[in-house]
């Protein structure tokens, strides 16, 4: 909550707007004082003052994080006004150690020693661990966190856990004017979901599925997919809400109300996109082409990525079509036009790259991976693939879109990213082996290692090099696989791994193995190479490609269930030969597991 002195307010006021009793045009602001200079303000020196501006440079101090109390003052120099910004800073505590009662598995504080917490972090923390337990299937979970003095400057986190009752999904049905097959229907659920682990099989085998968590978010996520599925199907009055949930028994009884309401025929299709209007066509029963038109708006939302816009928005507005014969009975068409249109918002290149939390790596080499350079168009998509490339090194945390931060200062064309990482312990271990026969599946491995210190630059910057002692059992020695390896099946070996970096293709991806000698260097270094290559063949840029929400907007949705607007789910459709793209992959990978590098 920002808090503001009522008495600065109307003094500003009073010394904006009236003097003498009669209204005058703005001052100009002649000072501005009290302000962290870090951050940056809408109100300038110079500047005529205006209370909107004024209004959000209070709530950016208030993000900042460093004040627990923030209040402006006025003070009226005649022709000109100054501010004077007060803000309270808030007492900076360390965390000295965190303790979760009971101990729960699972549970990721996402916490480490030494990092600055305060009170409205610790609830932070308290509000994501609940929905942890929330998505794990504990509805009623309770979390207290409480920060308990431990000397000077530093706090311990205390968090109190109450699971409840854990609860899985028992069914699903679907109640009211279905519209179309109840399978198909049925077909649109996601998460709430039984998954087949196993198939069944008839007569024999009833098969293996596994039933999902019971969560509120899970329940309204499938509403929004039924929505969607029956858009998509040229329901445009289709209206489904949750009708009841009955959690008692064994698990929970979810009931849907759908009201499809009627199919309209499309007499005609407008797309206003950046380089003027398409038709798309309808299907051959005037049906509504729900691929075409999202594989066209996901075409227009990819143009303004490249061009570094960050806002976009789709809207498809359903109109009676003049002209066209009125609907005679119960079951006849109702003809519609339908016109598409995308809004796009400013375009950005690329100012400051910033990353944060990175105190082992430097910042160059974490930099190389990344596909968007300063100066260049702000492109969404490269973004997300240079999350991809970091997440694949295995030196942070997973890092998702929520790490990172865009800035964009008002009236400028660039934006400021930083990124928020969170360095993996260095020390791992590793147990591995086959499922099923070592002939078929891999050998059996053992691994004890860490990551070497932070000394060095470029090549030899030992951070990213990881020193460990493995001993493996294969199925057949070695040397039945390459000529000039030992002729073992159990070898110990100390290895120095530098994994494969994006941005230094041909400076990484080699091991030193002392027992393989130079030979089993370079073959390793190809290997790795190798494998790289042939795994970009079998990646496409659908796993890069998130989903577009488009709006459906109908003012004419008549009926006792109308719903005049909702949302329609855009997604990039797989390839027609997606299957053999990841079959193959994992035939790569299976392939290149029994080497030994």
């Amino acid at each position: 909550m920002i808090k503001l002195s009522f008495t600065a307010w109307f003094i500003l006021a009073f010394a904006v707007l009236c003097t003498n009793g009669a209204a005058l045009e703005p001052k100009i602001i002649s000072s501005i004082l009290g302000a962290p200079a870090a951050i940056p303000l809408e109100s300038r020196v110079g500047e005529p003052l205006d209370t909107t501006k004024l209004e959000r440079d209070v709530k950016a101090l208030w993000r900042s994080g460093r004040f627990s109390d923030i209040r402006v003052e006025a003070i009226d120099h005649g022709p000109t006004v100054g501010l004077l910004f007060r803000g309270q800073n808030k007492p900076i505590l360390r965390l000295r150690k965190f303790q979760v009662t009971p101990a729960t598995p699972g549970v990721n504080l996402e916490l480490e020693p030494h990092s600055a917490v305060d009170a409205l972090s610790s609830q932070q923390i308290a509000t994501g661990i609940r929905r942890q337990l929330e998505s794990s299937g504990f509805p009623d979970a309770k979390v207290e966190a409480t920060l308990l003095p431990a000397g000077p400057g530093w706090a311990d986190l205390q968090v109190h856990i109450e699971k409840g009752q854990s609860m899985k999904v028992k069914e699903v049905t679907l109640s009211g004017e279905l519209g179309v097959k109840p399978s198909d229907a049925f077909g649109a659920l996601r998460a709430t979901k039984r998954r087949t682990m196993l198939p069944r099989i008839p007569g024999l085998w009833k098969g293996w599925r596994l039933a999902p968590n019971y969560e509120e978010g899970a329940v309204q996520s499938d509403l929004a997919n039924l929505r969607s599925f029956y858009y998509k199907r040229g329901y445009f009055d289709a209206n489904i809400n949750l009708n009841s949930v009955d959690t008692r028994g064994d698990g929970a009884r979810i009931d849907l109300a759908v009201h499809s309401g009627k199919r309209y025929a499309i007499r005609q299709l407008s797309l206003f996109g950046v380089d003027g209007v398409r038709r798309i066509p309808p299907e051959s029963d005037a049906g509504f082409p729900a691929q075409s038109v999202c594989s066209a708006l996901l075409a227009e939302r990819r143009k303004a990525e490249r061009s570094g816009v960050l806002d976009f928005t789709a809207r498809i507005e359903v109109r009676d079509a003049p002209g066209a014969p009125p609907a005679a009975g119960a079951d006849a068409p109702r003809w519609v036009d339908l016109v598409a249109t995308v809004q796009r918002g400013p375009a950005y290149r690329v100012g400051r790259i910033e990353f944060r939390g990175n105190h082992t790596f430097g910042d160059l080499t974490v930099r190389r991976m990344f596909l968007i350079n300063e100066g260049e168009p702000l492109d969404d998509m490269l973004l997300r693939k240079s999350l991809a490339r970091l997440n694949r090194t295995g030196f942070f945390e997973p890092l998702s879109e929520s790490d990172v931060v865009v800035n964009t200062a008002p009236g400028s064309d660039h934006a400021d990213v930083t990124i928020r990482l969170r360095e993996k312990k260095p020390g791992h271990w590793l147990l591995s082996g086959p499922v099923g026969p070592m002939s078929v599946a891999g050998p059996l491995r053992l691994a004890i290692g860490s990551r070497l210190p932070s000394w060095g630059q470029g090549i030899f910057e030992l951070s990213t090099y990881t020193a460990s002692m493995n001993l493996a059992f294969f199925a057949k020695p070695l040397s039945n696989i390459l000529p000039f390896l030992p002729h073992r099946r159990f070898l110990p070996a100390l290895t120095i791994r530098r994994p494969l970096l994006p941005g230094q293709r041909f400076l990484s991806g080699f091991v030193l193995t002392p027992q393989f000698g130079w030979k089993g260097t370079l073959t390793g270094y190809g290997v790795s190479q190798t494998h790289d290559l042939l795994g970009a063949l079998f990646q496409s840029d659908r796993a890069y490609t998130p989903g577009l929400t488009v709006t459906i907007a109908h003012a004419g949705a008549d009926g006792p269930h109308k719903s005049p607007e909702g949302a329609m789910y855009c997604e990039l459709p797989k390839a027609k030969l997606e299957w053999v793209r990841q079959v193959s992959g994992a035939a790569v990978n299976l392939l290149f597991s029994f080497m030994p590098f």
